[in-house]
């Protein structure tokens, strides 16, 4: 079932018809556990897109046609209104002053032959201000919090990185950083680079009519890495995170500066990780490569074996909805569950960071 998850998101990505001769043989109860498999990698949706555009012979059979297109509609109609009140929200903002540049979901969405199948659930963004002498970032972040709540909106400051704003039944991340800046010096010169990667772009492109503003290929590149990272490292990522990655490269390889991309990889000890997904873009999914070359040694194959095994067996600490000190319990034991990814693909200490991270609770005064 995996290998036919493979052929299909294939078939998205190269634009390709699928291949009835694939699917012979497939029982209803095979249909079925490839339907749980798409559910559980957050690509429901995208799927069956494929699969009903193609041959009838590829076709599940029809009681399964039927809930997975009520599945389907369910998602459009959830990104639909959820993309609806991101806009509401973006546009609220411009009044005040400030310019919305949307994150992760939203961002990453365009990529995808139907934006709305890519399922997402909230707003993660940046408020800044382009003015004269370029982009403001200083004050932004207090200022879209403050706005929020003359407007009426509930706004959670409970977290250094972002605040939680509650907006018509939106959740919106409002990033004060993008990355968890306490981890240490390296985070932190990561989060400058971020910065300067959009304020040397001058005029963010905006997405559709709209005046939510997305983020250059630059800043894609390492942020989607260091966020898909992070997920790997401290819980699991899903085929869809490494779908992302793949329709980005499709799109963006000819638009990133990879020198400076695979200096920050090594920096961070990113390069591991990002072999091993250009990898399974590559030999798993068909995706092709022509900006840089794509390492393919005995280690990386083993390793991205490893980490297609984790992705399909991993566990979802978020998905769960543990808070508080439960949620903190749960990571604590994942990083342990999880030594050979600290080890042998992020090559640091797990150890050490667990202790990092716990001293990084009592720091109050963050400062970039």
């Amino acid at each position: 079932m995996h290998t036919i998850l493979f052929n299909i998101i294939r078939s998205v990505i190269c634009d390709d018809n699928l291949k009835a001769e694939d699917f012979s043989g497939m029982s209803a109860s095979d249909w079925s556990v490839l339907y749980q498999i798409a559910k559980q990698q957050g690509l429901t949706a995208v799927i069956f897109d494929k699969i009903q555009s193609s041959d009838k012979k590829v076709l599940p059979p029809k009681e399964l046609v039927l809930r997975w297109v009520a599945n389907t509609l369910s998602i459009e109609k959830r990104a639909v209104d959820t993309y609806k009140r991101c806009a509401e929200f973006a546009r609220l903002m411009h009044e005040h002053g400030l310019n919305t540049l949307v994150l992760k979901g939203v961002a990453v969405s365009h990529y995808y032959p139907n934006p709305y199948h890519r399922e997402y659930g909230d707003l993660d963004c940046y408020f800044y201000k382009d003015t004269e002498n370029g982009i403001v970032w200083d004050g932004c972040y207090e200022e879209g919090n403050n706005v929020a709540e003359q407007e009426g909106f509930f706004v959670d400051r409970g977290h250094y990185k972002h605040s939680h704003i509650t907006y018509r039944g939106l959740e919106v991340e409002n990033h004060q950083f993008s990355l968890p800046i306490k981890d240490g010096k390296r985070t932190k010169a990561l989060e400058r680079e971020l910065r300067k990667l959009i304020e040397s772009k001058q005029g963010l492109s905006t997405i559709g009519e709209t005046f939510m503003y997305c983020p250059t290929a630059d800043f894609n590149a390492l942020f989607l890495t260091a966020h898909a990272m992070s997920h790997f490292l401290y819980e699991c990522i899903r085929v869809r995170n490494v779908l992302d990655w793949a329709l980005f490269l499709k799109t963006e390889q000819d638009n990133v500066d990879w020198n400076n991309f695979w200096q920050w990889c090594e920096r961070m000890h990113y390069t591991r990780f990002v072999q091993c997904l250009n990898y399974i873009c590559v030999h798993y999914l068909g995706l092709q490569i022509h900006a840089f070359p794509v390492n393919q040694n005995e280690e990386i194959i083993s390793l991205s074996a490893r980490m297609l095994k984790d992705i399909f067996e991993g566990d979802s600490l978020y998905r769960k909805g543990y808070k508080g000190l439960r949620f903190r319990l749960a990571l604590a034991s994942n990083y342990f569950k999880s030594m050979w990814k600290f080890h042998r693909i992020y090559q640091q200490s797990a150890v050490w960071l667990l202790v990092k991270r716990t001293m990084g609770m009592f720091v109050k005064n963050v400062k970039l």
